[in-house]
């Protein structure tokens, strides 16, 4: 019992001092500089910064919406965006390749009588479309730095891994989404997945004889996600609404500190970073991603106490102040739950099912 104890432990904190190490060996060398960067930075870049980070979840809230309104699941908005804000910023605390995220998205939705394979129907459906336009992006970043320094270096076979990682990713999510045989031996590692992460919020498990329904729903879920196919360009559109907000996070961040970024540069530095947030044992990409964008950013110019105190604006906006607010919403939502019935609807019909 104590081993495993300590091993939790291990998984939990040693992934989160291996980051606070990283971003320790990128900042103590730069501290001064820094500082003196901090004190000349302009409040209101910083103001237009965080509001571009409450734009981007608040896109997050309307995917989900979108997509369970798709599946036929009426939920009110508020209390939808609630549900992504917790699930998303979940990633930020616990490294689990997005496991956690999913579970705690089946957890809260699950709580208001949605069917458990609605919700991973859905959290599918977002991460393959958030995953996809991701690898746009990326594409596009790496071919502008190329076009901008054409030289085939190490920064540039960098940047090619890198592009085939995310694509080869998104290309893996979108072949489950469509192919059965592989959709049906993924769908019972999830299934233990979720389930596992459920205990640990509500110490109840879904039976295990309920894997039947669970996918029974998920098949039911994605069909009629292919037969309303012409209604997920409205998804599509608040998917990439996200991503711009991200990116213009950034760069008003930059303008913050004193840098004003061309597009080329932003794309290709932001695209950079992001290839970082989608390591499996680093929280958030934490300190992997700020040393990527700031080794992207210093090798087009821009100074690298600028680079890195903009990278770490980013982080804290985007990732820190999000993940501390959503404790706050996680109790809202747990104190707004419908009173339990005795029919447990989750791996049965759900609102609209």
């Amino acid at each position: 019992m104590k081993h495993a104890s300590l091993r939790k432990k291990t998984a939990v904190y040693a992934p989160v001092a291996f980051s606070l190490a990283i971003l320790g060996w990128l900042i103590y060398p730069n501290l001064g500089a820094m500082a003196e960067t901090v004190r000349n930075s302009s409040p209101w870049w910083l103001v237009l910064s965080l509001s571009f980070a409450v734009s981007s979840y608040t896109f997050m809230g309307f995917t989900l919406w979108e997509v369970l309104r798709i599946l036929g699941i009426r939920l009110p908005f508020m209390e939808v965006a609630g549900i992504a804000f917790v699930s998303t910023t979940v990633n930020y605390f616990v490294s689990s390749g997005g496991i956690s995220g999913f579970a705690t998205r089946a957890h809260l939705l699950g709580k208001r009588k949605v069917p458990y394979g609605a919700s991973v129907t859905s959290s599918v459906v977002i991460t393959v479309l958030i995953y996809l336009a991701l690898a746009v992006i990326v594409v596009e970043g790496a071919v502008l730095q190329f076009i901008q320094t054409p030289d085939f270096n190490r920064s540039m076979t960098e940047a090619l891994i890198g592009v085939a990682a995310v694509v080869g990713f998104a290309f893996t999510l979108t072949l489950l989404f469509f192919h059965h045989e592989l959709r049906s031996a993924w769908a019972r590692r999830a299934f233990l997945a979720v389930n596992h992460v459920i205990f640990f919020f509500s110490k109840k498990e879904i039976p295990h004889e309920n894997f039947k329904k669970f996918e029974g729903q998920l098949d039911e879920g994605i069909r009629t996600i292919h037969s309303r196919k012409y209604e997920l360009p409205k998804v599509i559109g608040y998917v990439f609404c996200d991503w711009v907000s991200n990116i213009l996070i950034l760069y008003f961040a930059f303008k913050a500190v004193g840098v004003s970024l061309d597009a080329t540069t932003l794309i290709a530095g932001f695209s950079f970073g992001m290839l970082m947030t989608i390591i499996p044992i680093l929280p958030g990409g934490l300190g992997a991603m700020e040393a990527a964008m700031t080794a992207a950013f210093s090798g087009m110019g821009v100074p690298v106490a600028q680079a890195l105190t903009a990278s770490l604006i980013f982080r804290l906006f985007y990732y820190l102040l999000p993940a501390l607010a959503s404790v706050f919403i996680y109790w809202a939502l747990r104190t707004s739950e419908p009173p339990p019935s005795p029919i447990h609807s989750r791996h049965g019909k759900g609102n609209g099912q």
